[in-house]
């Protein structure tokens, strides 16, 4: 089979490798298209110590099922599905709490040695998949991954709907929330980011207030727009200054969910945030629960970030991973075709 292969920083490739073979419980999968996630950008720059030369990756998925093992029942050949990526143990306490996500032993695919899909082929756990509806375009299934982590975010760190909220990222995680936050019927909603292009996407999306932290202080812009802080915030980029804004530009009392993973170590003013009384929030990956929601949620076809998203054929793949790593404009996803 025909697979884009990460073989150096910045640099994936097209190689042929062994095709898949079937074990008990599997379903064999012709994938369709996969998308481009932020954790697979990081790979390719070279940034993430679980993703090593020689490492197909790729998890945001679109496919049809090709076979399945004997052991496995409810799926037919020719269906067409999405996976959930995240394969937890499910015996452990985490998984038997319905919390997959914690797993002691989770592997997400295209990540350590688990290849991904950015391939014609992959094995799954027929577990892990999902039917979509034949009309649903491949450029919104592709979105029930990255929505998955959005939803888990708000549902572990949502207490009330909130008066105002305050998106740090304008990239595909954060225009999803700012999309769920509408769609929840949030009154307030701005967005902050660096990237001109994605901000006025932004706009588009609904977002009341869009900033350039390039060329003022998002900090006061926010805490100045909602009259003291915002009363949630996402961070949705991962990086020192964005984390320490975000945390600042939440209200009193404010909730923060922190999705981003770009950096590891970050300070952040611990005093103040006790005396204000500031919730922080990590937010990793999602439960099978949260998956199927996002399922349902894109099923229902509430939004559209289609005329943002860009969709290239396997063997063009270098090419868009050097443009969503260093020139995406208004691009949120990158999406190959097999």
């Amino acid at each position: 089979m025909k697979a884009l292969v990460y073989v150096a920083p910045e640099k994936v490739e097209i190689q042929h490798l062994p095709d898949p073979v079937l074990r008990e419980g599997e379903a064999l999968l012709d994938v369709s298209a996969a998308g481009i996630c932020g954790s697979d950008l990081h790979g390719f720059l070279g940034h993430s110590e679980r993703r090593k030369p020689g490492l197909v990756m790729g998890h945001e998925t679109v496919a049809r099922i090709a076979d399945v093992h004997p052991t496995v029942e409810g799926w037919r050949r020719g269906q067409r599905v999405c996976i959930n990526p995240l394969v937890s143990c499910g015996t452990c306490a985490a998984c038997l709490s319905g919390r997959q996500n914690l797993c002691a032993d989770w592997r997400i695919f295209g990540m350590d040695r688990l290849h991904g899909t950015y391939a014609e082929l992959i094995a799954v756990p027929a577990r892990q998949l999902h039917a979509l509806p034949e009309p649903l375009p491949e450029a919104e299934a592709i979105l029930v991954e990255p929505m998955a982590v959005v939803l888990h975010a708000f549902r572990i760190s949502l207490a009330e709907p909130p008066e105002t909220v305050a998106v740090f990222g304008a990239g595909p995680l954060g225009a999803l929330a700012l999309v769920l936050a509408k769609l929840r019927g949030v009154p307030r909603v701005c967005v902050v980011d660096v990237n001109p292009e994605r901000l006025e996407v932004a706009r588009t999306l609904g977002a009341d207030l869009a900033i350039d932290s390039r060329g003022q202080d998002a900090v006061e812009a926010v805490r100045s727009w909602t009259g003291g802080g915002a009363d949630y915030v996402v961070e949705a980029v991962g990086v020192d200054a964005s984390r320490r804004g975000a945390a600042a530009a939440a209200a009193k009392g404010g909730r923060l969910a922190f999705l981003g993973l770009a950096e590891h170590d970050t300070g952040l003013p611990w005093t103040t945030l006790v005396r204000d009384e500031k919730a922080i929030f990590t937010s990793f990956a999602y439960t099978a629960n949260d998956f199927a929601a996002s399922v349902r949620l894109i099923e229902a076809r509430r939004f559209d970030l289609k005329p943002w998203t860009k969709i290239l054929p396997l063997d063009q793949g270098q090419e868009g991973f050097l443009k969503m790593a260093h020139a995406p404009g208004a691009t949120l996803k990158m999406m190959l075709t097999t």
